[in-house]
This record gives structure tokens, sequence and C-alpha cells, in this order.
């Protein structure tokens, strides 16, 4: 869902893919040369066409048709660029490539720069509810009110939630595009009744008074 609603957004030039490329290539492990031939491939699509030319790439990128051909496999052996077969309307099975998986590199890069951001916190604070109210008030781009800040300290000293499950819980909310404080506490509840649910000991009838009652005593607990 995310990579088609990317892809969308770099068809209807909302997201700027020759900008994406040209500053997160080398996250993603392109070279230099690799990353204009990818921007030159977006381009080709763009004007439609969908049939890999070597030649005319080559020759808008200025290097030697068989230094491309070395990239361009490189590309697809590295799950950059994909060529596939598709049927024309005459029932001519043509050649047509798209970089999906490209864009896909970029969308888990950002990924793991926001779980670093999250989950490894460089900073260092008095207390956990400091270190989560930063974290939330910097990920939400706004500051907290009173009433959000009791919630967060609710987490910790009453739900007894640890500060990496508040954390886990805040980064699938970024990831879902949910930006409120009700949205990750949600998740956490939801969570935490899973658990529950997981860890309960089911009490088998046929078991004496004296284990049933044992069972009854440690649900409760």
């Amino acid at each position: 869902m995310e990579q088609t609603l990317i892809r969308k957004l770099i068809e209807e030039d909302i997201i700027d893919f020759n900008k994406l490329i040209l500053k997160n290539y080398r996250l993603i492990g392109l070279t230099e040369i690799e990353a204009f031939v990818v921007i030159e491939l977006h381009q080709q699509m763009r004007q439609g066409n969908t049939f890999l030319n070597p030649t005319k790439i080559a020759k808008n990128v200025t290097i030697s048709k068989d230094e491309l051909l070395e990239i361009l496999d490189n590309l697809i052996k590295r799950q950059y660029l994909t060529i596939r077969l598709k049927k024309t309307k005459s029932g001519k099975e043509t050649e047509i490539f798209h970089m999906d998986e490209t864009i896909a590199k970029i969308i888990s890069s950002y990924h793991k720069s926001m779980r670093d951001d999250i989950i490894n916190q460089p900073k260092q604070y008095a207390t956990n509810a400091e270190e989560i109210v930063d974290l939330i008030e910097t990920q939400f781009q706004k500051q907290l009110t009173p009433l959000e800040i009791e919630i967060i300290q609710k987490w910790l000293d009453e739900d007894k939630f640890d500060i990496l499950e508040i954390k886990n819980a805040l980064l699938d909310a970024i990831k879902a595009n949910k930006f409120s404080l009700s949205y990750v506490d949600g998740i956490l509840v939801k969570r935490k009744a899973k658990s529950k649910n997981e860890n309960k000991v089911n009490y088998d009838p046929g078991k004496s008074e004296a284990l049933k009652n044992f069972f009854d005593s440690w649900d409760e607990k």
C-alpha cells in the first residue's frame, strides 16, 4: 500500500523522483553513475518508453554502451530494475521495465532511519517520561498538552508499559501515518490484551475442585 502510494505521488509529480534518488542513492547502495542511469530510466518511462533501449540511454548519460549494459545487468541482479513481459492489444508480448523495487528500497531505508531515531535515541534524559514526551513531540512536530503528558505518565506508572513497548507502538503509528497519541494508546492497549490472552491459563473441567480454585485464583492475579 505504501509503495503504491509513493509511486502514484511520483507519477503525479507530487514527489520529485530525481531529487528522491539523488538524496538517497548512497543509502540504498547505488553508485553515482548508477543513480544517473536510474534517473534516465525513469525519464524514459515518463515519456512512455517502457522498452529498454541501451543505445539511447547510453547516449543520454554519456557512457559507453558496454558500460551501460554492465550497469543494467547489475541493477537487475541487485533488484533495482525489473524487466517483465506484457501483452499488447494485438496479443503480442513485449518487454517492459519498471523500478518499483528501487522505490521499495528507499521506503525501507526511511523506515530504518525512523527506527534508529525512535528506538536508539542518543539523548540522555532524567526520566523515561521525559524521553517519551520529547520523542513524541519531535515525531508529531507539535507540543503535547498536559492531558497527553498525563496519559504518557499513566502508561509508565499504572499500565507498566516499558519504554521499548511505547517506542515500538509510536514507530508503528508513524508508519501508518497516524500522528495522534490516541492511536499510539490504542496499539498499546490491543497488544496488552493480546499478550494477556496468550498467557491465560485455561481450566480443564475434568480436573479436581481444588485445582479449579487454583486456576481461578491464577486468572485473578
